[in-house]
């Protein structure tokens, strides 16, 4: 795919213009705040962007956030035609390529560049990293915001890769948290804190994109590892190390991993921190009881980048990233369940994680429309919100032509159905603090979904009123012969 790592990566995002440096920016809400504007004000293609000489680190200590902020990055990352990169075609892209890919287990390797740096007993000290504070609200460091926490299940063997939030704690201790559903909380809870026993876990830091793209996602399904997935995508092996305080297998060409380990029983306050969809809505600004991670190794490269995401009110430094993979794991899940028609499907960002989803379709039958909708509204599992049809003639990631088409092709009466008592879990936004805090113990929370089926009435669609729009071959036509006049405009 053309890059061995991160640094081989950041090499040819430089090269193509989309590497911004920043020197000075100081750790405390300095470097956070810089991004937060870029990514909700800036221009497109936003950058990514590379800290260094930050205030009380050594230079060359670095921090980096928006890896996969634009669209020929995501494309670069996924090994895309990288002259495909408008919303519908990289999504499209990656759809097709998604379909092909067959997994390639890891190659274990004696040896890699993580292992440059060893720290061990008293040595260790997580802030010898310059870790940020992301918000104003945030009441401690997060080390982990875009890296992959590593367990394994101690059944099956299979290894998994997510990407769940590391809080500091102090030098040599974390906070884990991963949310109810997600499999790192399942593999935590029930198949080691449940059986009393210690839950070995590693942190990966400055992955190979790829490796990071998968982490983030939840299309991996339970029992598989993000690390076959990943040497599918690249069509290599992802070369890994056994982790020697773990036996995990670690990345070999990370740039910074952290072995240790859990114990029933030990939590410690975790949190506030601002999430994803722009809030602190987890139990607000209260702290949540969460895992320790007693950390027992450090391993990094030298001069190491801290690779970071800036969650905020969207846009922000994940959500493309997220609309493009949500997009295709709808796709790929109604294409599961043997539904046809599908023409393009576009998972809004501003709707942040799969909230806002949209299809478009090829009516083919009766009840084709809602039957993709239903479906399609339990993805995401733990928080979806509006999932919207509309027909082949609109395109779902224009919000203009689909919000014409929800509100001149809908009979409302019939139109939108409410799904109550989904799942979700404590990120809904919606759900009030103290109904998330009834108990000492995790209470299962529920919420509705939205359907709205915003295509023509298939039984008289046939005699349904002229659309009063240019017909594919006058727009041709006219913009060939008024190109002088159109040229800059359109």
């Amino acid at each position: 795919m053309g890059h061995s790592d991160l640094r081989d990566w950041l090499t040819a995002v430089e090269n193509h213009g989309q590497l911004k440096r920043v020197n000075g920016a100081g750790w405390d809400l300095e470097m956070g705040s810089i991004v937060e504007l870029i990514f909700r004000e800036g221009k497109d293609p936003k950058p990514t962007l590379l800290f260094d000489e930050i205030p009380g680190y050594p230079k060359g200590f670095r921090t980096l956030f928006g890896m996969l902020g634009s669209t020929w990055r995501i494309a670069k990352t996924l090994g895309l035609p990288e002259d495909r990169i408008d919303c519908l075609g990289i999504a499209d892209s990656w759809y097709r390529k998604a379909r092909e890919i067959r997994p390639l287990p890891p190659k274990f390797v004696n040896s890699g560049p993580v292992l440059e740096n060893t720290l061990t007993g008293d040595q260790i000290d997580v802030l010898r990293f310059p870790i940020p504070r992301f918000h104003e609200f945030d009441r401690n460091r997060y080390l982990g915001t875009s890296h992959a926490v590593i367990q394994r299940d101690p059944e099956g063997g299979w290894v998994n890769l997510g990407t769940y939030r590391v809080m500091v704690v102090d030098r040599n201790r974390l906070a884990l948290h991963a949310t109810p559903g997600k499999h790192g909380n399942i593999l935590t809870y029930e198949k080691y804190f449940s059986r009393g026993k210690v839950m070995p876990i590693a942190i990966a830091i400055g992955l190979d994109p790829v490796l990071w793209w998968l982490s983030c996602q939840t299309d991996t399904p339970w029992g598989a590892s993000e690390y076959d997935a990943a040497g599918g995508m690249k069509g290599e092996p992802i070369e890994v190390i056994k982790g020697p305080q773990t036996g995990l297998p670690i990345p070999a060409r990370a740039e910074i991993v952290i072995e240790g380990e859990c114990h029933p029983g030990e939590f410690v306050d975790e949190g506030p921190f601002g999430e994803w969809h722009g809030y602190y809505a987890n139990r607000g600004l209260k702290t949540v009881p969460e895992p320790v991670i007693r950390v027992k190794t450090i391993y990094h490269r030298d001069n190491p980048i801290l690779t970071c995401s800036q969650p905020s009110v969207p846009p922000h430094t994940f959500t493309l990233m997220l609309a493009v993979a949500d997009s295709v794991a709808i796709r790929k899940r109604l294409e599961a369940f043997g539904i046809h028609g599908v023409q393009a499907i576009w998972a809004h960002y501003t709707g942040s994680g799969g909230l806002f989803n949209v299809i478009s379709i090829k009516q083919m039958y009766s009840g084709h429309a809602r039957q993709v909708g239903l479906i399609a509204s339990q993805y995401p599992a733990e928080m979806g919100s509006y999932t919207i049809v509309v027909e082949e003639d609109i395109d779902p990631s224009n919000l203009d032509q689909v919000l014409w088409a929800m509100v001149t092709r809908s009979r409302l009466d019939g139109a939108i159905q409410v799904l109550p008592h989904c799942h979700t879990n404590n990120v809904h936004t919606a759900i009030p603090p103290q109904e998330k805090r009834s108990t000492e113990k995790g209470k299962p929370l529920t919420a509705a979904r939205v359907v709205i089926d915003a295509c023509r009435d298939l039984s008289w669609k046939e005699d349904w009123y002229p659309i009063a729009r240019m017909s594919p071959e006058l727009r041709a036509k006219t913009i060939e012969k008024w190109k002088a006049v159109l040229s800059g405009i359109i």
